[in-house]
């Protein structure tokens, strides 16, 4: 075996265990749910509320320039506790309730208590057991848009102030329609809080004003904070379908900075200026707010402890004495491209299909999609017809590389003996291969830069295939009832290691028709074990893969198998032919053909190699 080979196996080998290491579940810790996801202290009441971290954000997040009061007597609490009312919140109590607003895209519920999001479904798309809408808001979470003040006696959390709601149910049916629910409150300290969300009937969008006033000689409050703790909540059924999509994307001026959860750390990823929107979100639904005008505000990015979702907190200033009044958008929406791309604002950016040279050919494939999915609704055969059409249009590159090595399968007589003789000279063994391509009229790349110029679509396919909330519930045929996910024919009675339970019939498939390609398109006899190697690592690799990602790859290698026999039929038929014609008689002074010229030129090379 040479160094190539046993290269190429090691790269497969330390694939596979990067998979398994980064995207294969992890067993879940011991405990219960609650603790779990840990317990923090809520500074007004004293209660224990799950899942949210209590660790503090950096400190520059906590003290910003405005925390000093405008008279310059430096009395403003910097430390970035929270601090404990010495009074009751408002001296206007009132009993809470939940305001529930429902258009055709979603349900949502206002809780009157801190008036937060409690509750948001998708009616549009089914949860993972599908017996109801998604929810995009965790069973650990306070609520969504939690709001909080920074005042020169300390930070305010204002999760058990209870407002006034002017309506108690919000019912649109009319796509054109539009409802606003007000909610308001003063505080005791003389400080009134005004939250106004609108609904329409026909957008993912959801406008938020809040509003912040202050009465003369009462307390001052230098800036807010509206959080969305702890994140979107897993809708895939299993965090390990989505693990590896979970994470945050912020729009920074023109610049989207992405944030993997695995890769925030304890502080928190900071983004403090120019910030336009930022979103939380799992594989297929995301919660963004995107900021009208220019507030000013910094953004945090933290990591939910104990479960791998990420959450916002962001901070805005109250430039005027009196208080402020700031405009927000609040998105509770699929990872779609054509919605995101119609709400505007750059939305459709936090949906990542690949690097900067993949993303547009990843677009035009899913607009392609999408168009055939129009005629044929189904993605089962819209994935084969999207292969065979790639293949298609690839055809010439393709067939470039297949003949590449079917030359290079020509010369291994030669180059054995080549081999052989200069075995002790690598110099002079470098200088005679090219001089018998060279003769041969051979490129030895040109197996390679067809191949090279294909990845790129490659690459698009897979990014659309594993990423596209087109795929999710997405039926084909018989027992592949999700694209999105690993297809089980049947449960085995043991679980095999690195594979599971569930026996998985199309990477088997796929795995031997691979086996077939490799077998045709070898042609280094020290090259062998590949054939056999390569197949059964992709089948490993492939197992966990979604099932539509595997479709497609298996339509992949039975169209470049037919690719190679048609190549191969095609390059031998000038041999028969030749042979056929009568050679020409001695003395005749015609030219040989083609074919006796090629067969002289090969045998004087094999001469000189002897």
């Amino acid at each position: 075996m040479n160094r190539r080979a046993i290269l190429a196996i090691l790269l497969s080998t330390l694939a596979i265990l990067a998979y398994e290491m980064f995207f294969l579940p992890k067993a879940p810790p011991r405990g219960t749910e609650q603790e779990i996801a840990g317990r923090a202290i809520d500074p007004l009441v004293g209660e224990q509320v799950p899942g949210i971290e209590s660790g503090d954000p950096p400190a520059e997040f906590n003290s910003a320039p405005e925390a000093t009061p405008r008279d310059g007597s430096g009395r403003a609490d910097e430390s970035g506790q929270a601090a404990t009312p010495a009074a009751p919140l408002t001296d206007d109590p009132v009993a809470p309730k939940t305001v529930t607003v429902e258009t055709p895209l979603y349900r949502v519920k206002i809780n009157t208590r801190g008036g937060v999001v409690q509750s948001a479904e998708l009616l549009q798309y089914e949860n993972d057991e599908r017996d109801g809408p998604v929810q995009l808001v965790a069973p650990d979470s306070p609520g969504g848009l939690t709001l909080s003040l920074a005042t020169k006696e300390g930070n305010v959390a204002l999760d058990n102030l209870v407002f006034r709601a002017n309506r108690d149910r919000i019912q649109i049916s009319d796509p054109a329609g539009s409802e606003s629910l007000v909610l308001e409150q003063r505080l005791a300290t003389g400080i009134t809080i005004r939250r106004t969300f609108t609904f329409t009937g026909e957008s993912y969008r959801v406008d938020l004003r809040q509003e912040i006033a202050r009465e003369t000689g009462s307390q001052e409050v230098f800036s807010y904070k509206l959080a969305w703790k702890p994140g979107v909540a897993v809708t895939e059924g299993r965090p390990e379908f989505e693990k590896d999509q979970v994470g945050a994307a912020t729009m920074a001026g023109t610049d989207i900075v992405r944030d993997a959860t695995r890769k925030i750390d304890e502080e928190g990823k900071l983004h403090p200026s120019n910030v336009k929107w930022t979103a939380i979100k799992g594989k297929y639904f995301a919660v963004a707010l995107q900021f009208d005008g220019d507030p000013g505000a910094e953004v945090l990015v933290r990591k939910a402890p104990a479960v791998d979702r990420a959450w916002f907190e962001a901070k805005i200033p109250i430039r005027s004495p009196m208080g402020s009044s700031d405009s927000f958008g609040l998105y509770l929406v699929p990872l779609d491209y054509e919605i995101l791309l119609a709400e505007g604002h750059g939305l459709e950016r936090m949906l990542d299909l690949g690097w900067a040279i993949i993303a547009p050919i990843s677009h035009l494939l899913l607009k392609f999609m999408n168009f055939v999915y129009k005629f044929i609704p189904n993605y089962g055969w819209v994935i084969i017809i999207v292969s065979v059409v790639s293949k298609l249009i690839l055809h010439p590159l393709s067939r470039k590389q297949f003949q590449s090595m079917k030359d290079m399968q020509k010369v291994q007589g030669p180059m054995t003996k080549l081999r052989e003789k200069h075995k002790d000279n690598p110099q002079k063994l470098n200088k005679e291969m090219m001089e018998l391509y060279k003769r041969e009229g051979i490129n030895p790349m040109g197996g390679c830069f067809p191949m090279l110029l294909q990845m790129p679509v490659f690459l698009a396919l897979f990014q659309v295939l594993n990423k596209t909330i087109e795929l999710r519930h997405a039926p084909w045929f018989g027992w592949i009832n999700d694209l999105s996910r690993p297809e089980v024919l049947f449960e085995m009675p043991f679980p095999i290691p690195f594979l599971g339970s569930g026996f998985s019939l199309l990477p088997i498939v796929m795995g031997g028709l691979m086996f077939w390609q490799q077998k045709m398109s070898t042609v280094d006899p020290r090259q062998k074990a590949m054939v056999y190697m390569m197949p059964i690592l992709f089948t490993f690799l492939f197992y966990r893969f979604p099932s539509g990602l595997v479709l497609y790859w298996l339509v992949n290698n039975v169209m470049s198998i037919a690719q190679q026999r048609s190549i191969h039929k095609a390059s031998d038929a000038p041999k028969d032919a030749d042979a056929a014609v009568p050679q020409p008689a001695a003395g005749n002074p015609s030219k040989p053909g083609k074919a006796n010229a090629r067969a002289k030129k090969s045998r004087a090379t094999a001469k000189e190699i002897t």
